[in-house]
């Protein structure tokens, strides 16, 4: 009975000293304690995470890929733009499909009317696209070619099928551009009848 009274006794001495710890996190002892075991890592495939709310980020490893370009500015940006475009054309919102050209369309080289009546020949019209190149600079704009494929039927019965390039611009991140200058427009179509 000794024994176990003095069992109790030392148990109770543990318990207490291990209370009676400091709260300080960089106390090698505390850390131990506070430490998950390697069972209960493997049970639970990861530690929790214990950094503070306030702490700044960790810096990715200088190995790690850089930032991402902004949307704006990337060829699946472009490649969205023209995605929009067909869409637009498909659904006959001619004025729409118009304004995505750079100028608010002024490099269709058509006015509006004349943008509208030139698709209204065709009754479906279905874009696919190839990977782009990549993006080419000259005098303060980028400038991105993605070649197209349009198929679909005419409004006075028949199919069509017209391949080409689509060439579209942004204005680069310059003082004094405009947020919309900065977004793609179609700059070009290179789009011809294939039998």
């Amino acid at each position: 009975m000794k024994r176990i009274i003095a069992l109790c006794a030392a148990l109770l001495t543990t318990a207490c000293r291990v209370e009676q710890m400091p709260n300080d996190t960089n106390n090698s002892a505390n850390a131990t304690a506070l430490a998950p075991s390697a069972e209960a890592l493997s049970a639970n495939q990861a530690a929790p995470a214990s950094q503070p709310a306030n702490s700044s980020p960790v810096p990715a490893p200088p190995n790690e890929p850089g930032p991402t370009p902004s949307p704006e500015t990337s060829p699946a940006a472009a490649l969205a733009v023209l995605r929009v475009y067909c869409d637009a054309i498909a659904h006959k919102n001619y004025a729409g499909a118009y304004r995505m050209w750079v100028g608010d369309g002024e490099a269709t080289g058509m006015s509006e009317e004349a943008f509208a009546q030139s698709f209204a020949k065709y009754d479906a019209y279905d874009c696919s696209f190839g990977k782009s190149g990549d993006a080419e600079g000259a005098a303060g704009s980028s400038f991105i070619t993605v070649p197209a494929v349009v198929t679909g039927t005419l409004a006075k019965g028949g199919g069509f099928s017209l391949r080409g390039p689509m060439t579209l611009k942004r204005v680069n991140d310059v003082p004094g551009s405009s947020i919309e200058q900065r977004h793609w427009h179609i700059f070009a179509s290179g789009l011809k009848p294939r039998p």
